[in-house]
């Protein structure tokens, strides 16, 4: 994919030493069935003027959980292309909804939260105020415990209260 898209600088980051170590060439593939592999990197690293194979220990690389977790949202029926995803790394990837005081002492995302564990609206709202509440919560999404804003362009953001944005 990358050669299609013309990259001529690469950057792979792996979260298993050894096959970065035999991607890079510096240690030998023994095990017969990745020789093959191991010979197609070889071919595809003369494609590119600069590639760089770098070890990401697995608890470094939020990356990968995010990504992990997005899959784990789509189906992809047989033989569907799927485009290449772009991402981009921002310094502030959280969602703070600027909120002066927190009703309750609960964080500002705590009804969505609540109705997108339970399907139940909050106490005080009223038949014309809860449309607008699944339409809210329909922008999030509830993984276990953890609350993402969903943004137009597929990016998740952890939804963070008051103490935690500070």
């Amino acid at each position: 994919m990358a050669i299609d898209l013309d990259v001529h600088e690469l950057l792979v980051m792996g979260d298993t030493d050894l096959l970065i170590w035999q991607a890079q060439g510096e240690w030998e593939t023994r095990d017969i069935k990745l020789i093959p592999y191991t010979q197609c990197v070889e071919y595809l690293r003369k494609r590119f003027k600069s590639i760089e194979f770098r070890y990401i220990p697995r608890f470094h690389n939020e990356l990968v959980d995010a990504l992990a977790t997005l899959a784990s949202m789509l189906s992809y029926p047989g033989n569907t292309h799927i485009d290449p995803l772009d991402i981009q790394v921002h310094n502030q990837h959280g969602y703070y909804n600027t909120i002066e005081t927190e009703p309750d002492g609960e964080p500002w995302y705590y009804e969505i939260k609540r109705f997108l564990k339970t399907r139940e609206y909050p106490e005080h709202a009223k038949g014309d105020q809860k449309r607008p509440i699944r339409q809210l919560a329909g922008d999030f999404l509830l993984n276990g415990e953890i609350l993402y804003k969903r943004t137009p362009d597929l990016n998740l953001l952890i939804c963070i209260d008051a103490t935690e944005a500070e």
